[in-house]
């Protein structure tokens, strides 16, 4: 996984490299993640539509670094229905491959293909872990000692975009994108608290399968420019 996760890295940067005649954009971009916090854009550190077009079929790379509110977790044992991470930043990199249909004042893009991403010193959102975890094991009180491990991760990209040309070289351009993807992230440590009963005790946690979760809708706002 990680190493067709670092291909797709790999292939963004060599294009942002290698292509003689591209277009590149600069844009304002937002996240409305499933179990998280919207996110939105370091600014200027958002970059995005930098390709090549090839008649009707284009190629697009790009990045973006996102500071991320709040994202959720898959993979545990409980289903929290809150963001389990963050706040943190976050490393986006997609990659794609689209159908352009050009007009003379609009052009409009359909575009798929897949992102990398890295997660900048992630932490645990303590308050909705020890909340979750007070919930799934029905205990009144519990407070938790996690450790969370980072790694790179990805997944799959699909969005429509419009253009709208003002200039000969210069346009406007809206997008709306779905994400799907996460990044492994085990959790190790103990949690310890009480029930009823009011007797205390530690557990261990071990959650190998837990992930953090990147899914939702990304809008955007930005300008394109034909080099």
């Amino acid at each position: 996984m990680n190493y067709l996760l670092r291909i797709v890295l790999l292939s963004g940067l060599n294009v942002l490299l290698v292509l003689p005649s591209f277009s590149q954009g600069l844009s304002f971009s937002y996240l409305i993640p499933k179990d998280g916090y919207l996110s939105a854009p370091i600014s200027p550190f958002s970059i995005r539509g930098i390709g090549v077009d090839m008649g009707f079929i284009g190629i697009e790379t790009g990045f973006s670094l996102y500071y991320m509110g709040g994202l959720g977790m898959k993979g545990l044992p409980f289903d929290a229905g809150k963001p389990l991470t963050g706040p943190h930043m976050s490393l986006l990199i997609p990659l794609q491959l689209g159908l352009i249909i050009n007009g003379k004042f609009v052009s409009m893009r359909l575009k798929g293909g897949g992102f990398g991403l890295w997660h900048i010193n992630p932490r645990i959102n303590e308050g909705n872990m020890d909340r979750a975890l007070r919930d799934y094991q029905s205990w009144v009180v519990l407070n938790s000692d996690l450790k969370m491990d980072n790694s790179l991760g990805g997944g799959w990209i699909v969005d429509t975009s419009l253009e709208f040309h003002v200039a000969d070289n210069f346009s406007i351009s809206t997008e709306f994108s779905y994400l799907k993807g996460h990044t492994k992230s085990s959790l190790e440590g103990t949690y310890t608290g009480a029930d009823n009963s009011g007797s205390l005790q530690t557990l261990s946690a071990s959650f190998h399968d837990s992930k953090i979760s990147l899914e939702g809708f990304e809008v955007s706002i930005g300008v394109v420019v034909d080099m």
